[in-house]
C-alpha cells in the first residue's frame, strides 16, 4: 500500500506538471477501460487540465453510455484537433493493445500507464501497474482518494461501474475486501448498483438474447469435461450487437466439473477472437500468449487466423499441455 501511495504520489506530481493529456485505453474497450477513461477525464477536469479521450474503437460499447463524457470519447481521426503534450494510458499491458491509437503517443517521458494486468513490454516512464488489483478504475479510485478530490456522482459512477464489471459484480475471484469498501463508498455518494448492475448485465436486445441462446446450444465438450468451449461463426456474430453476449465467456467456465472454459466466435470470415477462462490452476493468460494475446491467470484472450476446425485444433493442443503438467 505504501508503495502505491508514493506512485499515486509521483501520478499526481505528474499531471500537476504536465497539461493537454490524452487518454486511452486497450482496443475493443469494455467496461473498465470505458469507465477508467471517463474517471480519469473528470479527475483531470477537476485538476483544472485539459484533455482527450481517444480510443481506436470505431464504436464504444453502448451499454455505458449512462456515464457522463461517454458522448466525448473520440475516434483517432479526431485527434489532429487537438494538440497532445502527455498521455495517461489505462488497462493496457503493451502499446500494440493500443491499436491505431498507439501513433499518438508522445515522448515515454511524457506518459503515465495505470494497469492491472501483467506488463507486455514498457512504454511509460511512469508505471502505477498492480496486477493483484480487481481492475484500473480500483487503482484510478486510490489516486483520486489520495487527491482529496470531491468524487461527486457522476465520478462515482465510473468508478462502481469498472469495478463491478471486471469484478463480475463482486462474484469473480479477485474481488477483494477494498473493492467492496469502495463500492459501498460510491453508494454512499448516492449511485445506485441496481440501475448501473442493469444496464451492464441485465438489458440485452432480443435478438442478442437468442444468440446467446444458440451459443448455448453449441456447448462442446473436452478432456472428460474439463474443458467446454461455446462457439459462434460469423453469420451468427454480424449481427452489430457483439458486446451484448461477451457474457458467454463466463457460461463457458460455469459447468459443473469444468475447469477452462472457452468463447470461441468468428468476427471476420476466417478470423476468430477466443476468450479463456479458468477456475482451476490452469493460467489462460500463458495459452493466449502463445497465440500473441494475454490477460490474467484467470481470464485472458487473443485472436486466431484459421477455420474453426483449426482454431479448435490449436487451443485443445496447447490445453492438453497444461492438463498434462497439472
Amino acid at each position: 500500500m505504501i508503495h502505491q501511495q508514493r506512485i499515486s504520489l509521483e501520478i499526481l506530481n505528474f499531471i500537476d506538471r504536465n497539461d493537454n493529456f490524452l487518454i486511452s485505453a486497450h482496443i475493443n474497450a469494455d467496461g473498465d477501460a470505458i469507465a477508467s477513461v471517463i474517471a480519469v477525464h473528470i479527475l483531470l477536469e477537476k485538476l483544472g487540465k485539459r484533455s482527450l479521450m481517444v480510443l481506436h474503437d470505431q464504436k464504444v460499447d453502448t451499454r455505458f453510455n449512462y456515464l457522463k463524457y461517454y458522448d466525448r470519447i473520440h475516434t483517432v481521426n479526431r485527434a489532429a484537433e487537438f494538440s497532445i503534450e502527455s498521455a495517461i494510458i489505462l488497462d493496457v499491458p503493451g502499446v500494440k493493445r493500443l491499436g491505431d491509437v498507439a501513433a499518438l503517443l508522445p515522448d515515454r517521458k511524457k506518459i503515465v500507464k495505470i494497469d492491472h494486468h501483467p506488463p507486455e513490454d514498457d512504454f511509460a516512464d511512469l508505471n502505477m501497474v498492480d496486477e493483484e488489483a480487481s481492475s484500473t478504475t480500483q487503482l484510478i479510485y486510490e489516486i483520486v482518494d489520495l487527491a482529496k478530490i470531491e468524487v461527486d456522482t457522476e465520478m462515482a459512477k465510473a468508478i462502481y461501474t469498472g469495478i463491478v464489471y471486471d469484478t463480475g459484480r463482486f462474484s469473480f475471484s479477485n474481488t477483494s475486501a477494498r473493492d467492496m469498501y469502495i463500492g459501498g463508498k460510491m453508494i454512499e455518494l448516492g449511485i445506485s448498483p441496481a440501475d448501473i448492475n442493469n444496464r451492464i448485465f441485465f438489458e440485452n436486445s432480443f435478438h442478442a438474447l437468442r444468440t446467446i441462446g444458440r451459443g448455448l446450444a453449441n456447448l462442446e465438450s473436452y478432456f472428460d469435461g474439463r474443458v467446454n468451449i461455446i462457439y459462434l461463426d460469423y453469420q451468427e456474430m454480424n449481427n452489430g450487437y457483439q458486446a451484448e453476449i461477451e457474457e458467454l465467456a463466463n457460461y463457458s467456465v460455469a459447468v459443473r466439473g469444468g475447469e477452462v472454459g472457452l468463447f470461441i466466435r468468428e468476427t471476420k470470415p476466417g478470423f476468430h477472437k477466443v476468450s479463456f477462462r479458468s477456475k482451476s490452476a490452469i493460467d489462460v493468460n500463458q495459452i493466449a500468449k502463445v497465440f500473441d494475446g494475454g490477460g490474467h491467470t484467470r481470464a485472458a484472450g487473443c485472436r486466431i487466423e484459421g477455420t474453426k476446425e483449426e482454431v479448435f485444433e490449436r487451443v485443445l493442443a496447447e490445453l492438453s499441455k497444461w492438463f498434462k503438467m497439472a
